[in-house]
């Protein structure tokens, strides 16, 4: 543990001001709604980054289902964490869909039906190449040792969300999606018995999901994944100060107050350096 550096940057904002870049996940959402009514306390605040041109006006790179658990519970604010990119730490990494409760023919039988896609046999090499240069729309690696790669004729980045987002949905709604970042099937049969495929996506960087969210689209659940850095963790803030009736500039004093308070208590801690938590 070292000493601070200056503090993240927390902010209380309205909730409607909050535009998600993916599709809530349901099933994640309906237990964090339950356990913040239960709790009462917001531990970990949503990561927002400004829209450019638009200063009231924020994409959400991670919480969105804690988002949409503030607004179901009626929270007119939210309390989040505001980053820029330069002055923090912001990158974009991809998760990988593990599908289960599939056969590897059903799977593929589903991104075959996808609209507007072609599918063709490649080998691993090729299609990690072709994921890279932006020639494939992903791939799909099978248990069996065999690979397709996924095509798609639009050429617009926006499109191209579309026909993943389409791809994805192809196969959530039929099986069940685990994330992971391996690229192909090898080791995965011994982990999960009813493994169908492997679906590998591009990677992203983060301009290019805060045009498609300012765009009004949405990119599939579970599939980006944001490292920020600093990033405030375990801040337990109590829920109640986020319903209150109180106008936004009272609200963000308290809040200045109790992260004051925090800091003269030594409550708050700051690790440099990459770290293991074993007490969750």
């Amino acid at each position: 543990m070292r000493p601070l550096p200056d503090l993240p940057q927390l902010r209380i904002v309205p909730s409607d001001s909050l535009q998600p870049h993916e599709f809530v996940d349901e099933d994640r959402v309906e237990p964090l709604l339950r356990a913040l009514k239960r709790e009462r306390v917001l531990r970990n605040p949503p990561i927002v980054l400004p829209v450019t041109g638009h200063t009231a006006q924020f994409v959400v790179l991670d919480g969105a289902n804690r988002t949409t658990a503030f607004r179901q519970m009626g929270l007119p604010t939210a309390l989040v964490q505001v980053v820029h990119p330069g002055e923090s730490e912001v990158r974009v990494e991809t998760w990988n869909h593990v599908v289960l409760g599939l056969t590897s023919e059903e799977l593929m039988q589903l991104v075959k039906g996808v609209e507007g896609v072609s599918v063709t046999a490649a080998d691993i090499e090729q299609a990690s190449f072709d994921l890279q240069t932006g020639e494939a729309l992903c791939y799909v690696s099978l248990p069996d040792g065999g690979v397709w790669e996924v095509t798609a004729s639009p050429s617009r980045f926006q499109e191209r969300v579309t026909q993943l987002g389409a791809l994805a949905s192809s196969y959530s709604q039929s099986g069940r999606i685990e994330r992971a970042s391996v690229v192909d099937c090898e080791g995965l049969s011994r982990v999960y018995a009813d493994l169908a495929g492997l679906v590998v996506f591009p990677r992203f960087e983060v301009e290019q999901v805060v045009a498609v969210a300012a765009d009004g689209l949405l990119f599939p659940p579970g599939l980006t994944r944001f490292v920020v850095s600093p990033r405030a963790l375990r801040l337990n803030y109590p829920i109640d100060r986020l319903a209150a009736e109180t106008s936004i500039e009272d609200k963000q004093k308290e809040l200045d107050e109790w992260v004051r308070q925090a800091v003269a208590r030594r409550s708050v801690r700051y690790y440099a350096e990459a770290t293991f938590l074993f007490d969750e």
